[in-house]
Formats: structure tokens, sequence, C-alpha cells
């Protein structure tokens, strides 16, 4: 019998909860680890939606990169939030496990995932972890082969899944691009970073205003503007091969629900 605990275990091996940011919280929010595991099911975000389709699945667990209880709940009812996704959760005996931080930070994680698909040769972490710099936060690494700004926003565009919130670019769309920087999710926070700063371009999701006029200011060539869930969903199958391999005879299924909250676009 596979137990949750032995799920656990598996996960902390692929990507270390000690990875993971201080101000983070991921691993088990919900669940008993005594309990037995057969089908776990991938999602980037717990929503009710995620939430029934893993009960509609018969899955055991809902493992998403995103944490459910990032910020406690004050009741646990039908009627609050978060509170009514750890109550229906517990109502179809549904375990709540994410690996978000430790993910983006570990080998074979996250921006390992989003680096490779936008074709960074050799990425090292944007922001190296101290006792181990070959893990940590972001990817930066020269692109093979060099691209023109506008071509590879064009590559990355159809190597993600779509949304609404689509792909938007500042910059030269005629520059040649030599080294990218990436971080996947919200990834603002890491402009500033010496390696971000000296790379040709910097890829990531949820650029605000103000930070990115000054990063353009301060010689920033170039900035790719994803969707956060895209950034991020793309993980999600590699992270199920890996669970598949590390923890074998029970069933790992992906959701490809979209939780990006824009729904359209509008063109001007």
């Amino acid at each position: 019998m596979t137990a949750l605990s032995d799920l656990i275990a598996a996960a902390d091996q692929l990507w270390p909860a000690a990875l993971a940011e201080p101000w983070d919280r991921p691993g088990l929010a919900v669940g008993d680890p005594n309990s037995r595991v057969t089908h776990v099911h991938l999602a980037l975000d717990v929503t009710d939606a995620t939430l029934a389709e893993a009960a509609n699945f018969g899955a055991d667990v809902l493992f998403t990169h995103h944490p459910t209880l990032f910020r406690p709940a004050a009741e646990v009812t039908t009627v609050s939030w978060p509170g009514r996704l750890v109550y229906r959760a517990v109502q179809h005996g549904i375990a709540l496990f994410s690996a978000h931080t430790n993910a983006d930070s570990a080998a074979g994680g996250v921006n390992d995932v989003l680096a490779g698909l936008i074709g960074i040769s050799e990425p090292t972490p944007l922001v190296p972890n101290d006792d181990d710099p070959r893990v940590g936060l972001g990817r930066v690494g020269p692109l093979s082969p060099p691209t023109a700004l506008g071509q590879l926003a064009a590559d990355i565009a159809r190597a993600l899944p779509s949304t609404a919130s689509q792909v938007r670019v500042a910059g030269d769309f005629d520059e040649l691009v030599h080294t990218v920087a990436v971080c996947s999710g919200a990834g603002d926070s890491l402009l500033d970073e010496p390696a971000a700063r000296a790379a040709d371009v910097y890829v990531s999701a949820d650029l605000r205003h103000h930070v990115s006029i000054d990063a353009r200011a301060r010689g920033q060539r170039g900035l790719i503007n994803l969707s956060h869930w895209a950034s991020e969903w793309v993980w999600l199958p590699v992270a199920a091969d890996q669970l598949r391999h590390a923890v074998p005879g029970i069933e790992v299924t992906v959701s490809d629900l979209r939780t990006d909250p824009w729904d359209f676009a509008i063109a001007q």
C-alpha cells in the first residue's frame, strides 16, 4: 500500500521543502499522512473547479503548485474562502498538498522546465541558493540559437498554453537576443538582480507597470510578460512523470483546466 506519507517523502526528494522561501507555505495542508493513496491529480491551483475535477476522477490527493492555505483561513465553512475548499476536500476525502517555491528552485523544477521550453542552454539559477548554488530561484543562460526578440516572443507564445493574458513584449522587435533570464510566475521582484539586468531579455509573469518602467530606464533591453498560469502549468506534465517514476503503482493525472483569472481580451 502507498501511504500519503510515501508520496510526501517522494515529493521532498524531488522538490525539497528546505528550498522553499521563508514566507512560503508548501506541503500538506489537508489530509492524514497514514491514509492510502492510489490516485494523485495535479493542478496549478486549488479552486472549486479543480477540486471537483479531482473528486470526479476519484483522486485521493489534489497536488498543486500554489498552496491552498497560503494565508490562514479564519473559518472552515461552505461560504468562506478558502475555508470552503478545505471543507469540500475533507468532505470528498481528498488530501491537499503543494510544492511551490521549493519546486521553483529545485533542479528539474518549474524554472528548469520553462527555461528548456524557451531554449536556454545550460541554465543556471538567477538567484543561487546560499547552501547549494546549483539550485535557486529563476534561471539564466545563453539562448540557442540567438533569436530576434519578436521571434522569441512568438516562439514562446506558441509553446505555452493559450490564455487571454497573452504574451506582451517591451523592446526592439528585431534586436538579437543572446542571453535570457527567466522566472516562472510573478518574478518582477528579481528584475534588479545583476544576472537579470545583464541578460538581453527577462521573461516572467505579472510584470508590474512601474517596476517594468524602472527596469527599462536602467537599461533592460527586453521584457517578455507571460500569463502566470501558463508559465507554471508547463511544469505539471513533467512533475507527473517524475511522480510516476518515484512512486510506482499510483495513478497520476494532470488537469488542463485554465485557472488563469482572465477569460477574454479585447484588441484595441
